[in-house]
């Protein structure tokens, strides 16, 4: 088996690393046709998604020797540990040198791109380019780096890694699950929805807190129930430790239905979940929606995420009557997308752009007051869809209250009983 086989998802990446191989492999065939071998690769993306073991998997299917350099010293040991290992890595080619977490290499903001350590490395790959010295380097955040570090010549591919999703999730959880006892109903399907927007790291956390949480209860096998408290627990902090009055729970209910019950009339099937269960260390109720790719490319999403953002107001509005005194995020989220449609795009109106210093006191008072207009204007409309669907909205609360936490599966029948029954009223 192809080490890189071993890493789960990815095959973009891992058939693009697969003709590198082939270079180091068949050299001959290559250079026959006049191709330079590639000098370096670079894998960047969030922690917790497998660069590290992407690379090493690279570097142990390409036979060669190999190095590896990590910032596990102070920092004037660390540059000559940087030199001294190239120096090796130079002497004993054909090989493969791993920077891993280049960024860690020296501080991240901005303002150390020149730092000693990126300048060091730099010189380095320069000084021995013409030496069959592969360099392979794992980062976090690739802007943090320098331009001329990171440019085609020093690193010819850049391959960016993301959270795992749909059916490359399933097959990590799955993979996680292999050694553990569990019960006939486990939902992988339902398990990767709730870990959308998660690393593999937090997946593989999620599957032992479910088995940490059926050894507290005595059983002898993990259960669904288990999981759906293990994602609870570990992506938003839900532990069940509540101890909300009814009145508040209410509150939170109506809140947090209003903004579930905006979403699923627009975007039928894209809330996960619903909680209003507190937890020891925080007390916010949460809706979960579906990540969905370029969703605030398409105006129309954008503005449905406008509304969105005002439905848990409006729906405090509607049904009890009073103030939303917990909506400021809400607002702030809302009001910052209207700006992005009137500034960035220029989505109404060419006198509400911000081009730079230049732009007038009057075009920052008119974007000001056009802004407080078209939020007003979303949040009339919010409350006229949740009042159309006041029975689908109400029936959201009744359930959460009584449960406390729902999840698509739920949402989907009371959708069906409901709005689906309004529209061949």
């Amino acid at each position: 088996m192809n080490e890189m086989d071993k890493v789960i998802g990815y095959e973009g990446i891992k058939k693009e690393l697969n003709k590198i191989i082939d270079i180091f492999h068949n050299p001959a065939r290559y250079k026959a046709l006049g191709v330079n071998l590639p000098k370096g690769v670079m894998f960047e993306g969030v922690p917790g998604i497998g660069k590290t073991l992407m690379a090493k998997a690279f570097i142990s299917e390409s036979g060669r020797k190999s190095f590896i350099i990590r910032k596990d010293h102070s920092n004037g040991e660390f540059v000559n540990l940087i030199r001294e290992t190239f120096k090796k890595a130079a002497e004993e080619a054909p090989s493969i040198l791993l920077l891993d977490d280049l960024d860690k290499f020296a501080n991240e903001d901005h303002y150390h791109r020149d730092a000693e350590e990126y300048v060091t490395v730099q010189a380095c790959i320069d000084e021995y380019k013409n030496v069959d010295l592969f360099i392979v380097a794992t980062c976090n955040d690739i802007r943090s780096l320098p331009d001329s570090l990171v440019r085609v010549g020093r690193f010819d591919k850049t391959f960016h890694m993301s959270f795992p999703k749909d059916e490359d999730a399933k097959k990590i959880i799955a993979f996680y699950l292999k050694d553990k006892v569990v019960a006939d109903d486990i939902d992988v399907d339902e398990i990767a929805r709730f870990s959308e927007g998660n690393s593999c790291a937090a997946l593989e956390s999620v599957v032992n807190e479910a088995g940490v949480l059926a050894g507290y209860e005595n059983k002898t096998v993990i259960n669904q129930e288990d999981f759906r408290k293990a994602c609870l627990n570990v992506f938003w902090g839900i532990d069940g430790n509540n101890d909300s009055d009814e009145e508040t729970i209410r509150r939170k209910a109506v809140h947090e239905a209003g903004h579930a019950t905006l979403i699923e009339c627009l975007c039928p099937g894209e809330v996960s979940l619903i909680s209003v269960e507190a937890s020891s260390y925080r007390s916010d109720a949460v809706v979960v929606r579906k990540n969905r790719e370029h969703r605030f490319a398409d105006f129309s999403n954008v503005e449905i995420a406008i509304m969105t953002n005002l439905a848990g107001k409006a729906a405090t509005e509607i049904l009890l009557g009073e103030v939303d005194m917990g909506a400021n995020d809400d607002l702030r989220g809302a009001y910052e997308l209207t700006a992005r449609l009137l500034d960035n795009v220029a989505s109404y109106d060419f006198q509400s752009w911000l081009h730079g210093p230049e732009t007038s006191q009057r075009v920052k008072e008119h974007l000001d007051d056009v802004k407080g207009a078209e939020v007003a204007r979303y949040y009339l409309k919010t409350k006229q869809i949740l009042m159309q669907n006041r029975a689908f909205l109400e029936a959201l609360i009744k359930e959460v209250i009584e449960k406390k936490t729902i999840t698509y599966k739920e949402i989907a029948t009371l959708r069906e009983n409901y709005l689906t029954e309004k529209k061949t009223a």
